[in-house]
């Protein structure tokens, strides 16, 4: 009779349906245990060691696009951190030496100085001697010195500027028609 009652009134599905969630229940709470474990096990994990035993940093370095890249880098916040010391402390000049072309630089020197140009300047300062000789002349006239210093103390020193002028000249011809040997 109870379970003519029970039928009639639906609690035997009640009851099925309670055992069902009662196992849901059950289940979820396996589930829940198992994150659980699972997210403690993640946060104790070391990313960095995984990483740098199973990361192959050639792969990523060859499927790097240089050129997009580079739009993104700024080169005075690049340069901000290079160590000039460190760099030339690695440097190696015999290395550098080898790159050097000796033709190009030689040709580059030549158009830097301008014989023509040295030529035309040292004739101006040739020709400017005796105006400069002339008018130390006149100054040491007007101011009434002229027993102390004489014109020919006036034009030696001139000379002797001069001369000292050209041999450092004559020495810089020298050197640079030497080194186009």
């Amino acid at each position: 009779m109870k379970n003519a009652i029970i039928k009639f009134l639906g609690i035997d599905k009640i009851q099925e349906e309670n055992q069902k969630l009662t196992a849901l229940l059950h289940d979820a709470k396996k589930h829940i245990e198992r994150l659980s474990r699972s997210v403690n096990d993640l946060e104790q994990t070391d990313w960095n060691e995984i990483a740098r035993d199973n990361i192959d940093y050639n792969d990523i370095a060859s499927s790097i696009d240089m050129y997009d890249l580079v739009e993104y880098i700024d080169n005075s916040d690049i340069a901000g951190h290079i160590d000039t010391e460190d760099v030339a402390r690695s440097l190696d000049l015999s290395d550098i030496v080898e790159y050097i072309d000796y033709n190009q630089l030689q040709d580059q020197m030549t158009d830097a100085i301008d014989m023509d140009i040295l030529a035309q300047t040292v004739s101006e300062k040739i020709a400017d001697r005796d105006g400069m000789h002339q008018l130390i002349s006149e100054e040491i006239e007007n101011q009434g010195v002229g027993n102390s210093v004489s014109t020919d103390a006036v034009q030696s020193m001139i000379d002797t500027s001069i001369e000292q002028f050209a041999d450092s000249l004559e020495v810089m011809v020298s050197a640079k028609l030497n080194y186009e040997k």
